[in-house]
């Protein structure tokens, strides 16, 4: 889909190119790996200048801290980016410990990021200690930044995804319906409409076929043989 995105993108500024500077078409040259690379970051340029592979961190961050998923006590996972100062301060002072704002060690983000596994570890328990639905309730009301990390049936009920209607139902021959998501994004004036469920294997084959010159004959042998 992000190769799909940028390929969409480069379509657009060729036709630009023509309207504005009157040029003529072009071949866009776009593959998958190199779409994928464009989104990951400055890793190259870190590598140069470090000589080091860096270490893994899974979901906290390289950068600040606390910023991380954490585990509740019926199984959920709540995600917390308190990326400024004044988040972090908000947090630490909502889950009890506003001594950490006055101490060295945690006082500054260059502090908490040396020293990222104890702070998980002191924001992680407090959540532990919490349900998922409530510890965002707290977090919530002491107005932090923090969200449920959802598996797909949680999304599917979430009143903010479904006033949104992300999801659409799709007509589908052997399902009856099948969601997936709406078009994106939508345009106040021409918003994209799904006009057709996705093909079954070889519906199209016949008027594929016939546009190329296929015969009704030859194409219902190549069928009959199971060749198409």
């Amino acid at each position: 889909m992000i190769a799909g995105l940028s390929g969409a993108m480069a379509a657009v500024i060729a036709v630009r190119n023509v309207e504005v500077n009157g040029g003529h078409g072009q071949v866009i040259d776009l593959s998958l790996l190199e779409s994928i690379f464009s989104i990951l970051g400055p890793e190259a340029a870190i590598h140069k200048l470090s000589r080091k592979i860096r270490r893994r961190v899974g979901s906290a961050s390289e950068g600040t801290s606390p910023r991380n998923v954490y585990a509740t006590s019926d199984g959920g996972w709540v995600a917390i980016s308190a990326s400024t100062q004044a988040m972090t301060e908000r947090l630490f002072r909502a889950i009890g410990r506003d001594d950490l704002n006055h101490d060295p060690a945690f006082k500054t983000n260059t502090e908490r990021v040396k020293r990222r596994e104890k702070v998980d570890a002191i924001v992680g328990g407090f959540i532990k200690q919490r349900t998922l639905a409530d510890a965002i309730r707290f977090f919530e009301e002491a107005e932090v930044t923090a969200g449920p990390v959802y598996d797909i049936g949680q999304f599917l009920e979430d009143p903010h995804v479904q006033a949104r209607g992300i999801v659409v139902e799709t007509p589908d021959e052997e399902m009856g319906e099948v969601p997936m998501h709406a078009v994106v994004p939508r345009l106040s004036g021409t918003p994209g409409p799904l006009r057709y469920p996705a093909p079954a294997v070889g519906q199209h084959n016949r008027e594929i076929f016939s546009r190329i010159g296929y015969s009704d004959e030859r194409i219902d042998t190549l069928a009959q043989k199971g060749i198409i």
